[in-house]
C-alpha cells in the first residue's frame, strides 16, 4: 500500500521520479486491502503489552544503533539483517563518519507507534479515515488515523460520569470545543459551563501591541497574496531591525511555517538586515531535526545571559511553539508574524471540513468547517505567545505584526489575559516608545 517491495531496502528508491502524494481511504478498506481484518487485533495488542516488548525493543535499537551513519565509496544498505551480519565483522575499512541528518528517519520506537495504530482500528472509532502518504521509497510512507468525530469516544463518559472536567491553558476558541465534544457526545447544554482564570502575572507586566504598518508607513499585511512581496519583506526587515533596538534579552520571533521562515531569512540575508540585527543580537534559527534542538535552545541561553541578547526565529507548530518556557530574560519579547493558517489543501484538513460542513452545518452565518480552519490558526497563535510570560514575577512584550490582528473577530478569539490589555496601534512611529518605556520601567 506504501509502495514498498519485498525484500528489499525500505531505504532503497522502488518508484523513481515519484512525488509525495497523500490519499484518504475508509477504515474498512484499508482493512482489507492490507489483509488485517482477520487478525485478532486485541490479541496482539494485548501480547504487546503484556510482554513489553516495544519498550524492550527500543532499549535495544538504543542500544545498538550508532548516532552516526557511515559513508563509503559504496551505497550503504540497512535494515535488519545488514544489522545482525555486520555485528560478526571484525575487518575495519576505511569510512567517513558524518551527522545523521535524515528529517524522515522513522521514530525509534516503530513498533509502538505501531501497536497504538492498531488500537485505533480495533476501538468503535465511528467516522474515521486511514491517511496514506507514498513516496519514491518505503521509508517515506506514512499511515496515519485520522478521528473525524471525537464526540464519539466521548458520548460514554458524558453519558456515565457525574461531572467531567476538562482543563487547559490554550483551549479559546472554547465554543468549537464545548459544541463538538460534549454537546456531540449527548450532554445537555445548559450543564456545560465555562470559567476561565485571569493570567497570574499583573496587567502592567506584558504589553501587547498589534502592528498595524511599518516604518515606512505600508501596511503589514502577511496574507497569502502579499507575503511573498519584496516590499512586505523589506517592511519586516525595518520593524525587526526597530525591535531588536529597544528590548533587551531574548526575543522569539513565530512565523507561520518553515517555508516563510526560510523565506524570510535568505530575503533578510541578502539585503543585509540580519547582519545588522547580529551587530545588537546574535540569530539562532529552529532546527527542523530534533537532534539539533537542545543545542540550538543552549547556545541561545547562553547567548542571551552572556551578551546584550539574542534572537531566535521560529515556526508556530514547531518544536519551540509548545512546551518549551521562554521565562525571564530568554524571552522578554514575541514577535508573531502574519496568522498561521493551515495548509487549506491538505487531504486531512480537507476531509476534517467537509464532515464539519455536513455534520454540524453552519455556525454564526459560516460554515462549520471554515470556524475550524479559523479556530486552527488561532489556538495556534494562542499556544505561541504564551511561551514568554512564565510565572508571577515574568514580564514580557507580545507583538503582534500583521494588520489582521486588529478585527474585533480576531481579539476576541485571543486569551483574556491578552484582549483586555491589547493595544492597537495603527502608525508604526508611536510604538517604539511604548515599548521603551515598558522596559524602562521594569529595570
Amino acid at each position: 500500500m506504501l509502495g514498498g517491495i519485498p525484500g528489499k531496502d525500505p531505504a532503497e528508491v522502488t518508484n523513481q521520479g515519484a512525488k509525495e502524494e497523500t490519499s484518504l481511504i475508509e477504515v474498512a478498506d484499508f482493512l482489507s486491502e492490507s489483509q488485517i481484518y482477520n487478525l485478532s487485533l486485541f490479541r496482539l495488542i494485548k501480547y504487546c503489552n503484556v510482554s513489553q516488548i516495544c519498550h524492550k525493543l527500543k532499549g535495544f535499537v538504543e542500544k545498538y544503533q550508532p548516532s552516526a551513519s557511515v559513508t563509503n565509496s559504496k551505497p550503504v544498505k540497512s535494515g535488519v539483517g545488514t544489522f545482525l551480519s555486520s555485528i560478526n565483522k571484525t575487518e575495519k575499512k576505511e569510512e567517513a563518519v558524518v551527522p545523521d541528518n535524515n528529517e524522515n528517519r522513522p521514530p525509534s520506537n516503530s513498533l509502538q507507534s505501531l501497536v497504538e495504530l492498531l488500537s485505533s482500528l480495533s476501538m468503535n472509532h465511528g467516522e474515521a479515515r486511514m491517511v496514506l502518504t507514498k513516496g519514491s521509497k518505503l521509508t517515506a510512507g506514512r499511515i496515519r488515523f485520522l478521528l473525524l468525530d471525537p464526540a464519539n469516544q466521548f458520548q460514554q463518559i458524558v453519558r456515565e460520569a457525574h461531572s467531567v472536567v476538562v482543563a487547559g491553558g490554550t483551549m479559546r476558541p472554547i465554543a468549537e470545543f464545548r459544541d463538538q465534544l460534549f454537546v456531540s457526545a449527548g450532554a445537555d447544554p445548559s450543564r456545560v459551563t465555562h470559567f476561565s482564570c485571569d493570567h497570574v502575572v499583573p496587567g502592567e507586566n506584558m504589553l501587547p501591541l498589534v502592528m498595524s504598518s511599518g516604518p515606512s508607513g505600508s501596511r503589514l499585511d502577511f496574507s497569502f497574496q502579499f507575503r511573498d512581496k519584496k516590499e512586505t519583506l523589506d517592511e519586516l526587515g525595518r520593524v525587526l531591525i526597530n525591535i531588536v533596538n529597544i528590548v533587551p534579552g531574548g526575543i522569539v520571533v513565530f512565523f507561520p511555517s518553515y517555508d516563510y521562515e526560510k523565506l524570510v531569512s535568505k530575503h533578510l540575508e541578502a539585503s543585509g538586515v540580519l547582519a545588522r540585527i547580529e551587530a545588537k543580537k546574535k540569530i539562532f534559527r529552529e532546527p527542523k531535526t530534533s537532534s539539533e534542538l537542545d543545542k540550538v535552545l543552549g547556545d541561545f541561553a547562553t547567548a542571551v545571559r552572556l551578551s546584550t541578547g539574542a534572537v531566535l526565529l521560529a515556526v508556530v507548530g514547531g518544536k519551540m511553539s509548545e512546551g518549551i518556557n521562554f521565562s525571564d530574560n530568554l524571552g522578554r519579547c514575541v514577535v508573531m508574524v502574519g496568522m498561521p493558517y493551515p495548509n487549506l489543501y491538505s487531504p486531512e484538513l480537507k476531509e476534517k471540513m467537509n464532515f464539519l460542513n455536513k455534520t454540524v452545518g453552519s455556525v454564526d452565518g459560516k460554515q462549520a468547517g471554515q470556524v475550524h480552519y479559523e479556530n486552527l490558526c488561532m489556538k495556534a497563535v494562542n499556544q505561541s505567545v504564551g511561551r514568554a510570560i512564565r510565572h508571577k514575577g515574568d514580564y514580557a512584550a507580545i507583538l503582534f505584526v500583521d494588520h489582521r490582528y486588529s478585527r474585533p473577530n480576531i481579539i476576541s478569539q485571543l486569551p483574556g489575559w491578552i484582549s483586555k490589555h491589547l493595544r492597537v496601534v495603527d502608525k508604526f512611529g508611536p510604538t517604539i516608545p511604548q515599548i521603551r518605556k515598558f522596559f524602562r520601567e521594569k529595570e
